[in-house]
């Protein structure tokens, strides 16, 4: 038998929600929205854009793919200006440096 949570989340639509949730739901479905409310609820939380949560990683690959000269490319290939590139492959450099 399923618990009470799957049966009621099985019969709501993402309107059923309070507007904080709606989106939530819409993106993870009625049923985990409930569950990360009871996991979190009250809880003040805050979702941070994607950007800010894979920057790290996203350097990483630049740095990995920079080959000395490809600065426009790797701008295009992550949304990134030229500039911003430059600095992501210039920490690199400053930190081997260290």
């Amino acid at each position: 038998m399923r618990n009470w949570l799957e049966e009621v989340a099985s019969e709501m639509i993402p309107d059923d929600l309070p507007e904080g949730y709606r989106a939530v739901a819409r993106v993870v479905g009625v049923e985990n929205a409930l569950k990360l409310s009871e996991e979190l609820g009250g809880l003040p939380f805050y979702f941070p854009k994607i950007g800010s949560l894979i920057v790290k990683k996203r350097d990483a690959y630049i740095r990995s793919e920079f080959n000395g000269a490809n600065y426009k490319e790797l701008a295009r290939k992550y949304a990134l200006t030229e500039t911003w590139v430059r600095r992501i492959v210039s920490r690199r450099r400053a930190s081997a440096s260290d």
